[in-house]
């Protein structure tokens, strides 16, 4: 099995072989349908705003990451990953291919100079031992309400 982590130059549209699986797996959001506006994402990338880090095993995609960077604006000299989405496959979540996702991440990120990764995870499905394990601190909580 040959595992390949990558910091990869696509649009987000290249990843959606996994998004159905994702969002039935951890939308909270149900009412609504999965419907990514891939317009966005790709200004996002073209303003080099987006980050796309994935997990391939044996040329599969397997899992990924998508940051959104950029200044923090609460404190303008601190470069900041604000994670979009994560996910990983559920055959490839066991040994450690989600712990290097994360790790390999980081490394790509510390290269371009962010200063602050962000996270959040679901209550339902919740990593925060994941998180702790690679040494991130719980500091927040987010409550959401549908009008």
């Amino acid at each position: 099995m040959q595992v390949v982590y990558q910091d990869e130059n696509i649009s987000v549209r290249e990843l959606s072989e996994l998004y159905q699986d994702h969002y039935e797996e951890l939308s909270v959001t149900k009412e609504f349908q999965l419907n990514p506006d891939y317009e966005s994402y790709d200004r996002l990338a073209q303003a080099g705003m987006l980050r796309v880090i994935t997990c391939r095993v044996d040329g599969n995609l397997a899992g990924y990451i998508i940051f959104f960077i950029q200044p923090h604006m609460h404190y303008k000299d601190c470069l900041t990953a604000f994670e979009d989405i994560y996910y990983i496959s559920k055959p490839y979540r066991k040994g450690r291919i989600g712990i290097k996702l994360f790790q390999y991440a980081e490394e790509v990120l510390k290269g371009i100079g962010v200063n602050r990764i962000i996270y959040g995870t679901k209550i339902h499905l919740d990593n925060s031992r994941l998180f702790e394990y690679l040494g991130y601190k719980h500091t927040d909580k987010v409550y959401t309400k549908l009008l």
